[in-house]
């Protein structure tokens, strides 16, 4: 990895950016008052920090030999929670990881390939790059391992041939942080206020009974990466499938929001969540106002206001994920 020069340049690099790049600080700036007011400057400058890790580590992948990369996931990357990555691996039936676009993901699925390649195939659902440039890395990154991993693109195609995988009890890892506005994303609850989420993940979830786990990537302090992992669990079904794919999408994004509560500098779409947030909770100050608009507008398209009320007034509950 970087030599300790190289490393003090990408210190000095995050310090300029962080005095320099007005915009981002500013976008940053609005993100990181949404998640805690407390958090300052030194949040942003983590975050430039940590997105020149990631890059580093993407470059890492594709310019290694095969055996180096085995040994520094080997000697490296490591899970928090070995119970968790045990259940997982063991578990016979369709598995899917769930993990945003948060720090060195990358190298999180690459460990799976790693260490449960020899069991299971794992499978990346992830966005086909004329869709978002962003993803073009990610083919190579993640193939760096050989012919154990497959890439499986966002689309209808992509969608049935994610079901398939699952249904052959293989691996599939989802990113449902994704922001798009189309017929598989919903309104859920982020942060005191409404955003739009991919339901994708629920809906392959709820299809197949697979075990989920949710996973974050984080750098440590010795040149390596943590895997932060939540327990495994199986979503219990009922009778209504979309009830089930609401709730289902809310408990993902609650454990989102809980590890960006925590430490939102690894968070690669950070300096969006200002603008990924709509309409607020019923607990928030600024509920009163945009309450008394919609349901001004439900009168004025005499709509049946009952429901419209009681949906404003549910609240969150708190969640432990690894209970």
């Amino acid at each position: 990895m970087l030599p300790i020069t190289q490393r003090l340049s990408q210190q000095l690099n995050a310090f300029t950016r962080l005095v320099t790049d007005q915009e981002t600080r500013q976008q940053l700036q609005q993100s990181l008052q949404r998640i805690n007011p407390k958090f300052n400057h030194l949040k942003i400058y983590q975050h430039f920090q940590s997105m020149a890790r990631v890059d580093e580590l993407n470059n890492f992948c594709l310019s290694s030999t095969r055996e180096n990369l085995k040994h520094f996931i080997s000697a490296k990357v490591w899970v928090d929670k070995p119970k968790y990555w045990h259940q997982a691996h063991t578990f016979d039936g369709p598995v899917i990881f769930v993990t945003p676009h948060y720090g060195p993901f990358a190298i999180g699925c690459l460990k799976a390939v790693l260490d449960m390649g020899e069991n299971k195939t794992v499978n990346a659902f992830y966005d086909p790059p004329e869709k978002n440039p962003t993803t073009a890395v990610y083919k190579e990154v993640l193939s760096s391992l050989g012919d154990k991993f497959n890439p499986i693109f966002n689309d209808n195609r992509g969608l049935v041939r994610a079901l398939k995988c699952l249904k052959n009890k293989q691996i599939l890892t989802m990113m449902p942080d994704v922001f798009d506005l189309s017929g598989q994303s919903i309104s859920i609850p982020f942060f005191g206020h409404f955003t739009t989420a991919m339901a994708g993940t629920a809906f392959l979830a709820l299809k197949t009974n697979a075990l989920i786990m949710q996973a974050y990537c984080v750098p440590d302090n010795n040149g390596g990466v943590k895997c932060i992992l939540h327990k495994p669990f199986q979503f219990k079904s009922t009778d209504d499938f979309e009830q089930d794919t609401y709730d289902l999408t809310s408990h993902l994004f609650k454990s989102i929001e809980q590890q960006l509560a925590h430490a939102p500098q690894h968070w690669i779409y950070l300096r969006q969540l200002n603008n990924r947030l709509g309409l607020p909770l019923p607990e928030q100050p600024s509920f009163s106002m945009s309450k008394h608009k919609i349901l001004a507008l439900a009168n004025s398209l005499q709509l049946e206001t009952a429901s419209i009320k009681s949906a404003l007034n549910v609240a969150n509950s708190h969640v432990d994920f690894n209970k």
